[in-house]
């Protein structure tokens, strides 16, 4: 009996579920005013990843670059702050400190009805606290474009 309770736990242990996985990646799609700036009211990079699993919410993995004002902002996993992904919509806010500044990110992206490839969106990207209309006010603003697998 011991053996039998033995190789049942061990086959339970043995048993492995496969968890597919997809993930988005998007990008700022902001109208360059020339080669190497843009308009003030927008950032100068943003990429925007993350993989998730598909049976369950929430990500396996993050990260978001950002550059503005002459400065690389790298945002982590542990940065995110909100996340969903389901039904179609994206929307991901993460914060991120360098130095004495506060970046927050958020972004949001939807798909496109008539073409399940075409994601489209929008980012706002503020400097300081969050929460603060004046900060706000100053925020930058753009369009994303995304992948979706």
């Amino acid at each position: 009996m011991k053996r039998i309770l033995f190789l049942i736990a061990a086959l339970g242990m043995c048993v492995s579920h496969a968890q597919a996985a997809g993930g988005f990646s998007c990008q700022a799609d902001d109208k360059q005013v020339d080669d190497k700036q843009t308009d003030d009211r927008n950032v100068t990079r943003l990429v925007v990843e993350g993989a998730t699993p598909r049976a369950e919410r929430g990500l396996i993995n993050f990260g978001a670059m950002l550059e503005v004002d002459n400065r690389k902002i790298v945002f982590k996993l542990a940065d995110v702050k909100k996340f969903s992904g389901r039904n179609g919509i994206i929307h991901v806010r993460a914060t991120a400190q360098t130095g004495d500044d506060i970046f927050t990110i958020s972004m949001n992206a939807r798909r496109n009805p008539k073409d399940e490839n075409d994601w489209a969106g929008t980012y706002e990207v503020i400097q300081g606290v969050a929460g603060y209309k004046a900060m706000a006010a100053n925020a930058k603003r753009g369009k994303v474009k995304c992948a979706v697998d």
